[in-house]
């Protein structure tokens, strides 16, 4: 309970940083023409899977394989063990050797197709494999991919989930939204010329810290007014 508390509060001091994140994102994806070709089939793509997911089926089994895997690699990287590994169309469940909530949000904010994707990609290319309009395909699969992972957390989101709960609404929902717009921005930097990850991050410190004094003199300014000092 105690370090549930704690993260919430954590999640509230981080609300201005993911103000600054949120602004340098809108930022980058504004420098994007509308007359990119590259966006164009990006939107193509995400058009396809919308369609496909409301019209056709939710591939929930691809979902949460995705998920638990996500799980199972984050256990991994942070020096844990898996017990058990389970995934059903009805759901999935993994028992670790240890959990944190790197280990218990990183599924909602870690789009694994997508990078599975970009790799993949990534390794022809240097290989000097590639394919007729490989840049295009690539392109399209991202919109693919991206648009099924936010479509179906979000889905998964409207129900309580017990990796939500053990770190708290607030905080999750923090880490989460900072987390997506950070590997969105990762994977649309190789797609678009006018997106820079750098410049990015640099936004998003420089914003940030522009929230943090502008909440701190605010807050000053309610408690003088208020008489407490």
């Amino acid at each position: 309970m105690f370090a549930k508390l704690l993260k919430t509060l954590f999640g509230i001091l981080l609300i201005p940083f993911a103000i600054g994140v949120g602004k340098a994102f809108y930022a980058q994806i504004s420098n994007i023409s509308i007359l990119s070709g590259s966006l164009h089939i990006f939107e193509r793509g995400i058009l396809v899977y919308l369609l496909f997911h409301v019209i056709v089926m939710r591939p929930v089994f691809l979902y949460v394989l995705g998920h638990e895997s996500v799980h199972v690699i984050a256990t991994w990287l942070c020096g844990g063990k898996v017990v058990s590994f389970d995934v059903s169309p009805s759901g999935g469940n993994v028992v670790t050797s240890k959990t944190n909530f790197f280990i218990e949000l990183s599924p909602y904010f870690i789009p694994l197709y997508t990078l599975i994707l970009g790799l993949v990609y990534m390794f022809m290319k240097m290989g000097g494999n590639s394919i007729p309009y490989m840049g295009i395909i690539f392109t399209f699969f991202v919109g693919v991919t991206l648009a099924f992972h936010f479509a179906m957390t979000a889905e998964v989101l409207k129900i309580k989930q017990p990796d939500i709960v053990r770190s708290g609404l607030i905080f999750s929902g923090i880490i989460i939204f900072i987390g997506n717009l950070m590997i969105t921005m990762a994977v649309f930097t190789p797609l678009f010329a006018s997106v820079s990850f750098l410049q990015f991050l640099k936004s998003s410190w420089n914003i940030s810290a522009e929230t943090y004094v502008f909440s701190y003199h605010k807050i000053l300014e309610i408690i003088r007014s208020s008489g407490i000092i």
